[in-house]
């Protein structure tokens, strides 16, 4: 069973980065970045139901962000079905949803962040369309940061801090307040 509900979560994982770097793609990077293009070719089918109603960029965002939230309220919805004796009623399920949502973007930046900055330190000039792609993706969470800061013998500390704000935010998401009265036997797992 943990074997199942592992894959499970993976696959569900997997779709909501898809869509989630969907929405970022569309605001942020290149139409020519290959990951880029890779990224809407294994969104397409997902989307490609209801493209007659998408007319402009906006409406793409939200319909990426209502099939993110969606996908993940029945993963959560089956899972605890299957896992749990207590579970949570309709608009728990939802805060529960959105919540991990959030944090599930505001990790996703993390871990950017600390690909850009590794990325950086091992090999600075050297082009490559992944680490074009990182660099289009974190730039807006880096720019305002560095815009601020000064840079002490030039050095850069905007991903540090950003990965400090990122973490401070990950603990201000309460999503341990929803699940108080759910009984689950492997209830992180879920998550």
């Amino acid at each position: 069973m943990h074997l199942f509900l592992f894959l499970f979560k993976t696959l569900v994982d997997l779709l909501i980065i898809g869509l989630m770097l969907r929405i970022f793609c569309s605001l942020w990077i290149n139409n020519t970045n290959p990951i880029h293009q890779a990224i809407v070719l294994m969104t397409n089918p997902l989307i490609s139901p209801l493209s007659p109603y998408i007319r402009n960029k906006k409406q793409l965002i939200l319909l990426l962000v209502g099939l993110s939230l969606m996908i993940k309220f029945f993963s959560l919805w089956f899972a605890f079905s299957l896992y749990c004796l207590v579970g949570l009623n309709l608009l728990q399920l939802l805060a529960l949803s959105l919540m991990t949502l959030i944090t599930f973007v505001l990790k996703l930046f993390f871990f950017g962040i600390l690909a850009h900055a590794i990325l950086s330190w091992l090999a600075p000039n050297n082009y490559s369309p992944a680490s074009d792609f990182i660099r289009q993706l974190i730039v807006p969470i880096l720019g305002p940061i560095q815009k601020r800061l000064p840079y002490p013998a030039g050095l850069d500390f905007s991903p540090f801090i950003a990965i400090v704000i990122i973490q401070a935010l990950i603990m201000i998401v309460p999503i341990n307040s929803v699940l108080t009265q759910v009984v689950c036997t492997n209830l992180y797992q879920i998550l």
